[in-house]
């Protein structure tokens, strides 16, 4: 999707702050305080229904300026959102990164 692709690159430029996401909460027991959970929302007006309701969910590691795309989605497949056990298995995948560049 294009638009999609706009958000990327937007992205690129300024990963931290911007005012076409919004802050999204943490699964439990993911929060780290060098982590924002963004959320971007938009239509998409070729596909019908609740399917046209998209979200564009991302993690920004605050200290290295990093984006994690983490899940695109419509209403149609998540009502609310991923799980928060699905949500957990990325986050913890995403944290543990930094820590595997160390070692």
């Amino acid at each position: 999707m294009e638009l999609v692709n706009d958000y990327i690159g937007q992205l690129r430029e300024n990963p931290s702050s911007n005012s076409f996401s919004d802050d999204e909460g943490f699964p439990k027991r993911t929060y780290k305080s060098d982590f924002k959970f963004r959320k971007i929302r938009f239509r998409a007006p070729e596909l019908d229904g609740a399917a046209k309701k998209c979200r564009f969910m991302y993690v920004v590691n605050e200290t290295k300026r990093i984006v994690y795309l983490l899940w695109i989605y419509t209403h149609e497949e998540f009502r609310t959102r991923p799980s928060d056990d699905d949500l957990r298995r990325e986050f913890v995948g995403i944290q543990q990164e930094p820590e595997q560049e160390q070692v």
